[in-house]
C-alpha cells in the first residue's frame, strides 16, 4: 500500500508518489488500488485492506500519523515505509525505530533529509528485493538483507540519505 498524505503542498509530491507507486507495480509488486492512496487525515487510511506493507509519503503531519497508526489494533501487523524527503523530523523517526508497537513490528524510517531521488531509489530496490526473497511473508531477516541492499545501491552511487531499520 502506498499513502500520500503530503496534501500536494509543494506541487511535485503527488507526482512523486504516482511515478514510485507505478514503479512498484512495474517490478511485480501487488498493490492495493490503482494509485496512491491520497489522504489529508489520518483517519482516511482505510487499514481494512489486505496488505502486508505501506509506504507512507507525509510531510509536517508525520507524528500525527504515527500517533494513529499506533493506536490500530484490528490491523494485521505490516511493515512501515516513512518517506519523508525534504520535511525529516528525527524524533519522530527515532519514535519510529525504538517503539515496538503491534500494528508495525517492522519499520524503516529517514535519519535525515533526502531528495525525492534518494528516497524513490532507496524504496524501489528495498522493496524489488523484499519480493525478491520474501515468496509467502514478509520477515525481519528479509527486511534486514533488503534494507542493506538499497542502502549499499545509494552508497554506491554517492547519495547521502541515511536510512534506519527496526526488525
Amino acid at each position: 500500500m502506498v499513502v500520500d498524505a503530503t496534501g500536494n503542498i509543494q506541487g511535485w509530491e503527488h507526482e512523486f508518489s504516482g511515478r514510485l507507486y507505478h514503479s512498484l507495480q512495474r517490478s511485480g509488486l501487488q498493490l492495493v488500488g490503482n494509485t496512491p492512496l491520497r489522504a489529508h487525515d489520518p483517519q482516511e487510511i482505510i487499514l481494512n485492506d489486505a496488505f502486508n506493507c505501506m509506504i507512507l509519503f507525509v510531510h509536517e503531519q508525520l507524528k500525527l500519523f504515527w500517533n494513529v497508526l499506533c493506536r490500530q489494533s484490528a490491523v494485521a501487523p505490516f511493515l512501515l515505509a516513512l518517506c519523508t524527503c525534504e520535511s525529516f523530523d528525527p524524533q519522530v523517526s527515532e519514535d519510529v525505530l525504538k517503539s515496538t508497537p503491534t500494528v508495525a513490528p517492522l519499520a524503516i524510517a529517514p535519519l535525515s533529509s533526502m531528495s525525492s531521488r534518494e528516497a524513490g531509489l532507496f524504496y524501489l530496490k528495498f522493496f524489488t528485493e523484499l519480493k525478491l526473497h520474501s515468496k509467502e511473508s514478509v520477515s525481519g531477516k528479509m527486511v534486514w538483507f533488503s534494507f542493506s541492499k538499497a542502502r549499499e545501491l545509494l552508497r554506491r552511487r554517492r547519495y547521502v540519505a541515511k536510512f534506519g531499520v527496526r526488525c
